[in-house]
């Protein structure tokens, strides 16, 4: 059998979802419709509407898209693929959402996606991002040590909303959702690693509300209109204005669309994420358009400079929808060039069709080859309008602001028109700034308070560290301590703020009298044997072999004194007997009791013990 490939997605910034209703993997895939699909999209989008109907999106709203087999099989042939394996290809719902700056549109969509697993029965679900399986990143401390990348790629899904992790090789993907729904027991994943992710996306729903702010801004009656009737479309402006340069600026002179000469303050909601980048463009108009901005220590300052940017956001979305019209305009469809392109384009699919087997040997012309056929040629338009949307995707917001923009009307400008002082405050900003205790009450919260878990380890005494290696389960790679994985080789001292500490002079000498074999800081070579002295002349060998025995005798001569039982004086004596033995036997070479006492101190005391005719020839002179 061949082994399951989920593509990684290649984007930054992007979620990809893969939700397989129980009916995907327990029918045969051929009888699974696009109808089936949208039946089950429109369960999931009644189940998530309360969740979603004040969420304000950064980039792409969460939209589900059915994926049956044959399409399945129709796009792998317009990419071109050369293998296809239809055992792993299955009929399921697909997600693509590109949440950019704000992380909390992927989190939120997870939350969604638990969501739905626990109120269908037999829903299963695979998420993954640029980052790959990052549910398991999330969770990375707590992982068990058989969890790495390989083992892992393409077996973690989410089922009855917990993560599972599928051990089992070599099975198509409908067997491992069989694996996952009739035994999730044997696949669940540790409750550890279930509260890790529970903590990240149980701050759900409540997070919506709190990542929302209201602030003032002074914004023109048209973009208030806008605003009121889509709310969503403040994150397109705001993006737009973030992201544009001073040549797509060039439209926002004449302002034509959004003209600053009728403006009026309101409150207008975003999330905190669009409030900080908004707040941190440093574009503020072209001052020959008459905005009008006070000074920067007016009140009423910020108010004029967000309403600056949010209307000019929506000028050039405005005018590159109005440019883009007019383009499709021009190419009409009895353009000769561009029919003939698009024919080129689709012979050449219809060809790897035929080459890949996809019309089944039919005669050309027969009613069954005929409708295939047809069906290859209705995906494949539908398909290349959906990547268009997707690659597009500025496209595709500058005309929902364009038709917004022309269903305003006059009426609907005077009744936004109201008193200033009826509008209720705005949200306080302080939010923005953070200081170095804050940020250290997060990173605890979020991390935990790793030095104090090595200090603890660290304290154990050798028995309990013992005890604890005892009571450790060993695998087929041995005992490992996570503790310590995560605490040595993730984190970093902060004392030493990260830095290595390198010293070229040490790292010289060393180098040295490795390649040399000098001692470092000596000028002497190694002498005699390999056990020979370390470039010590032999008087300094005698002064040091005066001494040592000189402490000999006086700790064992303290022995004696101190205890006068026959039995310590005669153990003791047994010990220097088996002392002076063992280094006559030993004949100045390697042994365990040379290596006890020292090289130099084992020759010279051989020397003093033994007449110079029993002296190794390797130390005669």
């Amino acid at each position: 059998m061949a082994h399951t490939k989920v593509t990684k997605v290649k984007e930054d910034d992007m979620l990809e979802c893969f939700i397989y209703p129980k009916i995907c993997y327990s029918k045969p895939s051929e009888i699974i419709t696009e109808e089936i699909l949208l039946e089950e999209i429109a369960k999931f989008d009644e189940a998530i509407a309360p969740y979603i109907e004040d969420y304000i999106w950064h980039s792409d709203s969460l939209i589900f898209h059915p994926r049956t087999k044959q399409a399945l099989l129709l796009e792998k042939l317009i990419e071109n693929s050369t293998t296809i394996d239809e055992h792993n290809i299955l009929p399921h719902i697909y997600v693509r959402l590109c949440f950019d700056e704000d992380i909390s549109d992927e989190w939120f969509t997870v939350f969604l996606i638990f969501k739905l697993t626990q109120t269908f029965d037999g829903l299963i679900a695979k998420i993954i991002d640029s980052d790959g399986e990052f549910l398991l990143i999330e969770a990375a401390n707590v992982l068990p040590t058989w969890a790495n990348p390989e083992a892992c790629e393409n077996h973690v899904f989410v089922y009855n909303g917990e993560l599972h992790i599928v051990r089992e090789k070599h099975k198509t993907l409908a067997d491992l959702l069989d694996d996952v729904r009739e035994r999730p027991y044997l696949f669940r994943a540790s409750d550890k690693v279930q509260d890790v992710i529970r903590k990240r996306i149980d701050i759900y729903p409540n997070e919506i509300k709190k990542r929302h702010h209201k602030a003032r801004v002074f914004l023109p009656e048209k973009a208030v209109s806008i605003l009121r009737q889509e709310p969503r479309l403040v994150a397109l402006a705001i993006r737009t204005i973030c992201h544009s340069d001073p040549l797509e600026r060039k439209v926002c002179r004449a302002m034509r669309y959004f003209p600053p000469e009728q403006r009026i303050m309101v409150n207008v909601k975003m999330t905190k994420c669009l409030y900080a980048m908004a707040n941190h463009c440093r574009y503020t108009g072209d001052p020959r358009t008459g905005w009008n901005i006070p000074p920067i220590t007016c009140s009423k300052y910020n108010a004029h400079t967000l309403g600056i940017k949010i209307a000019c956001g929506l000028e050039m979305l405005v005018a590159r929808a109005n440019e883009e019209r007019r383009k499709r305009e021009k190419l009409t469809v009895n353009d000769p060039e561009r029919l003939k392109a698009k024919e080129d384009v689709l012979n050449a699919y219809l060809t790897r069709l035929e080459v890949s087997g996809y019309f089944r040997n039919l005669l050309k012309g027969s009613k069954e080859y005929e409708k295939l056929l047809n069906a290859a040629k209705d995906y494949y338009l539908k398909h290349f309008n959906l990547c268009n949307c997707i690659t597009d995707v500025n496209k595709s917001d500058a005309e929902k602001v364009l038709e917004a923009w022309e269903n305003i009307q006059s009426n609907d400008v005077e009744l936004h028109a109201q008193d200033e002082a009826t509008l209720s405050p705005a949200d306080s900003d302080s939010w923005l700034n953070v200081d170095p205790v804050q940020l250290e009450t997060f990173l605890n919260e979020q991390w935990g308070h790793v030095r104090s878990k090595k200090q603890e380890q660290e304290s154990l005494s050798l028995k309990e560290k013992v005890q604890m290696f005892l009571n450790q389960n060993s695998d087929i790679d041995g005992v490992k301590f996570l503790e310590d994985h995560s605490t040595e080789d993730v984190m970093h001292d902060s004392e030493d703020n990260g830095k290595v500490e390198f010293d070229a002079d040490i790292f010289d000498s060393t180098l040295r009298g490795i390649l040399d074999l000098v001692v470092p800081g000596n000028e002497g070579e190694f002498e005699g044997s390999s056990e020979g002295s370390l470039g010590e002349d032999d008087e300094d060998k005698k002064n040091d072999m005066d001494k040592y025995m000189r402490l000999l005798n006086l700790e064992l001569q303290s022995e004696m004194d101190k205890d006068e039982n026959s039995e310590i004086n005669k153990n003791s004596d047994i010990i220097e007997d088996n002392l002076i033995k063992s280094i006559t036997e030993e004949a100045g070479g390697s042994g365990p009791t040379g290596n006890i006492i020292g090289g130099p101190v084992r020759r010279l005391m051989h020397l003093q013990l033994q007449s110079p005719t029993t002296v190794p020839p390797d130390l005669q002179s």
